[in-house]
Order: C-alpha cells, then sequence, then structure tokens
C-alpha cells in the first residue's frame, strides 16, 4: 500500500468516526455491512438506514454531516508528529487483537512495532500500589522479559510503571497502551519512562491529536491492553480498581487470567484474592504463568510433542517452529520451503494428530 492511498483509507476513517453518533460498535456494524468504509461513505441513504442499529438520524449524519477536510488535516497532522498507522486488517496489525470483537479500526504507534510472532503478557494493577508489590511486579516483569515476553501494561503510576520499569531494566521488550494521544504523555511524571519506552518497544494509542485524559478513555483502552496479550496477570486491585475491567475484557476475549494474591484485610488486595475466589490462576512467580501458558516457553511444548509417534521430519520442523510462538501460514511454508497448499496438508496432519490447531487470521499454534 502507497502512503497516499493510506492516507485515503486513514481519511474515509477517521472521517466516518467522527460523524454523530458512530462509535466504534456501529463503525463495525456499518464495515461488516458494506464492507470497506468507502463503500459506507458512498452508500445511499436507504440503504444505511437498513442496517440494523444505525437508524434514520445517524444514517442522515453520515449522508449529510461528514466532514472530510476535517479529517484530512487530521491526517495531515498526524503526519507531521511522524505517528506510524497500522490499519485494522493490515499485515502489521497485532494479529492477537486482530482477533477481538471491538478491536481499533486504527492504531497510532511510536517505536518499534512488534513482530506478529512475539508472545506478550500483560501485567495489571492499582495506581496506588505498596512498595512490595512494586518490588513483586518489577522482578515478575524482568523473569518475563529475560524469557522473550513482551510486557503489556498501560503505563499508569503504581504497577503499570513497575511493569514496564522492570521489563526494560532487564533488557527486554514492553508495550504501553495510552488512553491519550500520543503526544500527550499522562501522566506527566512518566515524561521520561514514555521515552525509553518508544526507544526499546512501542506506545500504541487508538486517540486522534489532541485527545487528553479523560474518564472513558483509560477503560476504554484497556481492552486492548489484554487484546494484545495471552494473557493478564492482576495484581494489587482493589474492588473498583481499573485493573478488574481489564480482567473482565481479559476473560471476554477468552484470555488467560492470573492474580496474584495479598492479605485478606489488605483494601488493595480485595480486587485480586476475588479473582482467585472466581477462578483466576494464582501467580506467585513466572512459571506459575508458563506451567498455565506452556507454549511461551517453546522448549516445553517442542519437548512434549517430541515423544509423539509418527511424526515426520517436516512435521517435527513445523512443530518446532511454533513452539517459538503462533506462525502465519504463508511464514511457515517460507520457512519449511514449500507451498502454502503443501504446508497446509502437513498442518492438517498434525491438527488430526491433536498436535496442532488454527486461530484466526491464517495462525497456527501449537495445543495446549
Amino acid at each position: 500500500m502507497t502512503d497516499s492511498e493510506r492516507d485515503k483509507i486513514l481519511t474515509d476513517i477517521i472521517t466516518l468516526l467522527t460523524v454523530p453518533g458512530v462509535g466504534r460498535g456501529r463503525y463495525w456494524k456499518l464495515i461488516k455491512q458494506f464492507g470497506s468504509v468507502s463503500a459506507v461513505l458512498g452508500a445511499s441513504l436507504h440503504a444505511l438506514e437498513a442496517v440494523p442499529g444505525i437508524g434514520s438520524a445517524v444514517a442522515s449524519a453520515i449522508k449529510h454531516e461528514t466532514d472530510r477536510p476535517k479529517a484530512a488535516e487530521t491526517v495531515a497532522k498526524i503526519a507531521e508528529l511522524g505517528w506510524q498507522i497500522l490499519l485494522a486488517g493490515g499485515d502489521d496489525f497485532p494479529p492477537m487483537l486482530e482477533e477481538i470483537p471491538d478491536k481499533p479500526p486504527v492504531l497510532f504507534v511510536r517505536g518499534t512495532l512488534p513482530s506478529p510472532d512475539d508472545k506478550m503478557i500483560a501485567i495489571v494493577g492499582t495506581r496506588h500500589a505498596s512498595e512490595q508489590g512494586r518490588r513483586f511486579t518489577t522482578r515478575l516483569a524482568a523473569d518475563l522479559a529475560r524469557a522473550g515476553i513482551t510486557v503489556v501494561s498501560g503505563m499508569a503510576e503504581g504497577i503499570d510503571t513497575a511493569a514496564h520499569t522492570g521489563a526494560l531494566d532487564a533488557g527486554g521488550r514492553t508495550i504501553a497502551v495510552w488512553g491519550t494521544s500520543l503526544e500527550i504523555v499522562y501522566p506527566p511524571t512518566n515524561r521520561q519512562l514514555a521515552e525509553r519506552i518508544a526507544e526499546h518497544g512501542t506506545v500504541f494509542s487508538e486517540y486522534l491529536p489532541g485527545q487528553g485524559p479523560d474518564k472513558s478513555t483509560f477503560p476504554d483502552r484497556n481492552r486492548i491492553i489484554s487484546g494484545l496479550s495471552e494473557g493478564v496477570i492482576v495484581i494489587e486491585a482493589g474492588k473498583k480498581s481499573g485493573a478488574l475491567i481489564t480482567a473482565e475484557l481479559a476473560l471476554q476475549q477468552g484470555r488467560e487470567l492470573f492474580a496474584v494474591p495479598g492479605a485478606p484485610m489488605a483494601e488493595r488486595s480485595l480486587g485480586t484474592n476475588s479473582l482467585l475466589k472466581k477462578g483466576a490462576r494464582l501467580v506467585t512467580s513466572v512459571e506459575d504463568v508458563f506451567e498455565e501458558l506452556p507454549r511461551l516457553r517453546g522448549e516445553v511444548a517442542a519437548r512434549r510433542f517430541r515423544a509423539i509417534p509418527n511424526v515426520t521430519p517436516i512435521e517435527q520442523q513445523v512443530i518446532d517452529l511454533l513452539a517459538e510462538g503462533p506462525r502465519q501460514v504463508d511464514d511457515l511454508a517460507i520457512e519449511v520451503g514449500l507451498s502454502v497448499s503443501e504446508i497446509l496438508e502437513y498442518l492438517l496432519a498434525l491438527e488430526m494428530k491433536g498436535i496442532v490447531q488454527e486461530l484466526s487470521g491464517k495462525r497456527f499454534v501449537l495445543c495446549e
């Protein structure tokens, strides 16, 4: 895709998203109905009104209240700021995030794009962390980073900050998902941390330039934190902590949920202890995470499947590649040196043996 093609699509997306009454939910309903954002903008009033959940007022707004010149100005501002752009459905869009129903239509990026094969775990928790909670978070994040896991969090004060710092100090990668646009650092006290993350990891935001902190944006960005990750670890969360929103989203998205136990009477542990009572996996070390998600530590899964009889050399090669994390079928074909149709035959055989399972987006992973 050329820059001009990308800018046109982005202009269309911003044009539609900024129409009064068109939120993310209605945006995806319209895309599902018409196939593309340009088709939505070109649809007749009658066709728009026929989409379930749109209604005459929103349909009329799409036909008569769009502001494409303003959207084009926003696209020019984004280019001026130097943000990278990821469009949902594009090759660079994070594959785990592509699976969630309310994915952001566009992500803005600072830093280095993560690889589609990166293994990610989110760590979230209270802004008012105890010193013990910070120390545990820093150690856990460092252990995950040293194991090649990318640590995802929201760069809030407290647990989030400790998670990012622990991963960076261990020489690993971390991703911060912001509840503001990328030119607004929040909290301002984390400006230096933000620069470290942009230099050694990735910062994501779905918000257009000028979007400051808002009570709705932070809970909303939590779905991206959990959506990026194979599992979410909650450390120190009170009964009304925002981290519990992330935990609920993780369950809705089919992610593994972990929680770190705390003192029974501690206010900041009421939420995490409640998650444990409801079935979250207890975490006291990185080994608890790997025990629940062995594919994150690829050699565990590879060793497990090497004992299976009647595996051909090519099937074993596929197993060893998938032990490092999920792979798209095109990438597997290139790495093994076969055509896509040929590699699909081997993947089908492995699926029949209960070794491999297919995810969305033609990605494959070792079975649990």
